[in-house]
């Protein structure tokens, strides 16, 4: 792959890599709040005032921090408060609605509503980090 947009900052979401791909939970556990009905914003417009956008936030088994995930695709959050989810489940897709200008996943974990480091298959990632 390599590249994440097809072109300089297109405005068409479609010519982003990333974009509609299937978001799946990174854990087992409950939906603790769900958030849905934004719409997807043209890039590089962001809505400041919905700063999550469509998204799921997580209570992993386990552990006491709770994930979000944010910035998902508008009419794809497949999950709602309540909701028991497994490791791997789709959750819903990578769009662009809230507070971002190009479509990712904002990924981050609170205890007592503070950040806490997330790592992945036991690396801690900064910003832009690939895994896969």
């Amino acid at each position: 792959m390599g590249t994440r947009a097809s072109g300089l900052y297109p405005k068409q979401l479609g010519r982003y890599a990333i974009y509609g791909a299937a978001l799946h939970s990174p854990c087992t556990g409950k939906v603790v709040e769900a958030g849905r009905g934004q719409a997807d914003q043209t890039p590089p417009q962001s809505d400041p005032e919905n700063p999550n956008g469509n998204y799921v936030r997580l209570a992993c088994n386990n552990t006491e921090a709770t994930v979000y995930l944010s910035h998902m695709r508008e009419g794809s959050v497949a999950a709602s408060e309540g909701d028991e989810v497994q490791k791997d489940q789709v959750l819903g897709r990578i769009g662009n609605s809230g507070n971002t200008t190009e479509p990712h996943l904002h990924i981050h974990a609170e205890h007592n509503g503070k950040g806490i480091p997330i790592t992945f298959q036991e690396r801690f990632l900064v910003r832009n980090s690939l895994v896969w």
